[in-house]
């Protein structure tokens, strides 16, 4: 019980401004009674759907999808206003570049089209190129990684941390190394390059998370980035 959980550790909470969800897959969500209440000191909890954590968008299914289109939006209208201002990649890497960035290991499984499109309007409004010329000559001009590189790049350093106790405890404990599973069946060589056991993906769910994908992209690193002993340095051999 919430509320009784919030009296002993001597916590309160604003009820006025608490928002619940629903969570699971469109199967499970019809199957639930959509008239669930939620009742805390008699006030109803409102339930929402999207609903706004951390700047984060998260919606029934754990989609993304009411996330991306936020930034899709916003991402827009700013790259409409670089072609009326100067130091336009000064601008764009101020004020763009963050919404691309911001907690993207959590959602970037869902974004590639929507959002690859949107980089690529970017450096031709910051160039004045013709769309006749290629995106990745734009890219390439401007020395811009593609979108699908910086957010691996991204994962990549999040994995590392998250291995060498840079990150939560709780973040760690989500990852197995195949050097400690007991009833091991992996060669003698995957053991001892710091590879990770992945988990049997049953769900989309699992296949799309952090849990998953980044164990399967730190397996897919080269021996000498995974053993590196420094952060510094991994980040310059990514």
């Amino acid at each position: 019980n919430i509320s009784h959980w919030l009296i002993t550790n001597k916590l309160s909470l604003n009820v006025a401004k608490t928002e619940c969800m629903l969570v699971g897959s469109n199967q499970k969500l019809v199957r639930t009674d959509s008239t669930v209440n939620i009742v805390i000191d008699n006030t109803k909890v409102k339930r929402v759907r999207p609903g706004k954590s951390l700047g984060l968008f998260l919606d029934e299914n754990l989609s993304w999808g009411a996330h991306i289109k936020s930034i899709s939006k916003k991402i827009s209208s700013r790259i409409g206003a670089l072609k009326r201002v100067s130091f336009l990649e000064t601008i764009y890497k101020s004020i763009l570049q963050p919404h691309f960035d911001y907690c993207s290991p959590v959602w970037d499984n869902y974004s590639q089209g929507i959002l690859n499109k949107l980089q690529n309007r970017a450096p031709r409004n910051i160039t004045h190129s013709s769309y006749d010329i290629p995106s990745s000559e734009v890219l390439d001009k401007l020395k811009w990684e593609r979108i699908t590189e910086m957010q691996t790049k991204t994962k990549c350093i999040l994995m590392y941390k998250i291995l060498n106790g840079l990150q939560p405890e709780y973040l760690r404990d989500q990852f197995v190394y195949r050097s400690d599973v007991t009833h091991t069946c992996f060669k003698l060589r995957d053991t001892v390059l710091n590879k990770l056991a992945l988990p049997l993906p049953k769900t989309d769910y699992l296949k799309r998370s952090l849990r998953y994908n980044g164990a399967k992209l730190w397996n897919s690193l080269k021996p000498e980035l995974r053993q590196t002993q420094s952060l510094s340095k991994f980040k310059s051999l990514l």
